[in-house]
């Protein structure tokens, strides 16, 4: 995965502001592959 703690942080707590405690944050896309590149972040919000 690349994302730094940071920015994982930034996720997790964005997404339990916005839809609580329990709310899943699932990283795709290019982002989840370490061999990958690519610079925008995917995520779902499964409800």
């Amino acid at each position: 995965m690349r994302l730094t703690p940071d920015q994982v942080q930034a996720i997790r707590f964005a997404a339990t502001q916005a839809f609580g405690e329990d709310a899943g944050v699932w990283l795709f896309g290019s982002r989840a592959d370490d061999h990958k590149k690519g610079g925008d972040i995917d995520f779902l919000l499964p409800k």
